[in-house]
């Protein structure tokens, strides 16, 4: 009873807020508009058109993420300005999880935006397999194909589209996009608009580096899709149509396949590839610092997008100063890693039992130091955020 009132609350705060009652109408735009495409492609009978309009089905899971960010950033706001002014009553427009639920993940809520991130793209990319096998299957059946409602649904399913894609706000997406590999149409389509700006320079600006992914697919696809019904006008038969519900699943599965492998890294806690670089930059800064001999055990991974979660072993000098080397350590990396936990043993080759001894003198030296931000020990680590 107390999940389903807290959820009910998000709901309620979702409808409530400015920056989220947009994004609620055009998630009931998108709803009625995949209802109204999807009727009109069961009456054409045409897999390019249903190929087409499964667009709609990605911008529902696309809206939902981003309604999940929002509800995500807003929870964390909640929280911040209750641990600020802990009297307020801000049960109103609080959004939360109950207890029991946010006990049972060890950051929280922080990876629900990559597991959405993930999901919209692997059921887009089942998807386009469903598309590969319905269409050989209606090659086979071999069934008339009315193309009264060819035009009027991709026109109604590559606008709402665009709307989705450009004016829902969604960092999660965002986010990925800017950081993940380009698919095979972006490097072609790349490739093509840098010829035409070198005649015309003009259009860098617009079509250079590189194109939103998405908008680039409905862009093709709309084109797929004008080219079928010409040819089918024209008398081609099925096998035109066949082939164009082919093309438009293979764009798709190209598309998402760079998406998911990004957020699928992201879940098995992988160190993103842009940040390798300047991580090691920045571990060769800190072992350079006085009192450094070796960094053991270093190991950092994404918690989110654009959160990093980094923890590593720091070996020092015997006469060393343990809470001076921590904070020249945690100053080089609190820039890139922003959840740090760094344990500093000392160099005691001579003592036979180093472990047993130097464990719970860092916890002790950490805790009454305050020469450091602020920190806590577990187990023997020294946890810094």
């Amino acid at each position: 009873m107390h999940t389903s009132s807290s959820v009910l609350k998000s709901l309620f705060y979702l409808l409530k807020a400015s920056h989220s009652r947009s994004t609620v109408i055009i998630t009931v735009a998108t709803l009625l508009s995949c209802i109204i495409v999807f009727t009109m492609a069961g009456q054409t009978n045409s897999m390019a058109l249903q190929a087409f309009c499964s667009l709609c089905i990605f911008d529902l899971l696309f809206i939902g993420t981003a309604l999940l960010s929002a509800w995500n950033i807003e929870n964390r706001n909640t929280k911040v300005r209750q641990k600020i002014q802990p009297t307020a009553n801000t049960s109103s427009t609080a959004l939360f999880i109950p207890t029991q639920t946010v006990a049972t993940f060890s950051y929280g809520t922080a990876r629900f935006e990559v597991l959405a991130v993930f999901t919209s793209t692997m059921l887009s990319i089942l998807g386009a397999f469903f598309i590969l096998k319905e269409s050989i299957e209606k090659f086979l059946e071999n069934e008339p194909i009315h193309i009264g409602y060819l035009m009027p649904a991709s026109l109604i399913t590559f606008f709402m589209h665009l709307i989705v894609i450009y004016l829902v706000p969604n960092q999660p997406f965002d986010h990925v996009i800017a950081a993940s590999s380009s698919s095979w149409l972006q490097e072609h389509v790349s490739d093509m608009f840098q010829n035409l700006c070198h005649y015309i320079p003009g259009l860098s600006r617009l079509l250079l580096p590189r194109i939103n992914p998405l908008a680039l697919l409905c862009w093709c696809g709309l084109a797929i899709i004008f080219s079928d019904s010409f040819l089918l006008t024209m008398g081609y038969g099925h096998f035109v149509d066949t082939l164009s519900s082919l093309l438009m699943a293979f764009m798709t599965f190209g598309t998402m396949v760079p998406i998911a492998i990004y957020s699928g890294k992201i879940l098995l806690q992988t160190t993103p590839a842009p940040m390798i670089g300047q991580l090691d930059k920045c571990l060769h800064e800190a072992s350079r610092l006085d009192g450094v001999l070796e960094f053991r055990h270093e190991h950092f991974w994404a918690l989110s997008f654009g959160t990093l979660v980094g923890s590593l072993h720091v070996r020092c000098r015997r006469d060393a100063d343990e809470q001076l080397v921590l904070a020249h350590v945690w100053n080089k990396l609190a820039n890139v890693v922003q959840i740090l936990t760094i344990h500093i043993f000392k160099d005691d080759w001579l003592r036979r039992q180093t472990h047993t001894f130097m464990q719970p003198q860092t916890t002790s030296s950490n805790q009454n130091s305050s020469n450091i931000p602020p920190s806590s020990a577990y187990n023997g680590f020294v946890v810094v955020t």
